[in-house]
């Protein structure tokens, strides 16, 4: 007889055990509404429209994405936690693309308005 002990990693996290793309999924989505809230480096559309910070802000949402439907599929076919965890970390990803999405549009917006009053007048 024979029993089978699970080693414990001390490397591990202690919650979604064997889950490595959940819990990755839920680091991406924590660190795309960091940068989608300004929270940087301090003030909101100065920092959110930044190329650099707009650009962590939609790979950390696309690495959310990617990682929470591996974390999903991983849960389903082997039955760990995270399905749910996932999930919410997908819907992060997407709502943090459609706000950098609309700030691009607005700021956009807002120079080419400024363009058409204060440009040449003939």
């Amino acid at each position: 007889m024979s029993t089978t002990s699970r080693t414990t990693d001390p490397s591990q996290a202690a919650w979604l055990p064997g889950n490595r793309p959940a819990r990755v999924s839920v680091y991406a989505a924590v660190g795309s509404v960091i940068y989608a809230s300004g929270s940087v480096m301090g003030g909101w559309l100065a920092v959110t429209y930044s190329a650099a910070i707009l650009s962590l802000l939609v790979v950390c949402a696309l690495v959310a994405i990617i990682s929470g439907h591996m974390g999903r599929w991983r849960a389903k076919r082997r039955g760990l936690d995270g399905r749910w965890i996932s999930l919410l970390a997908i819907l992060v990803g997407w709502l943090c693309i459609l706000y950098a999405v609309v700030v691009n549009l607005v700021v956009v917006g807002l120079i080419a308005g400024l363009a058409v009053l204060v440009g040449p007048s003939n």
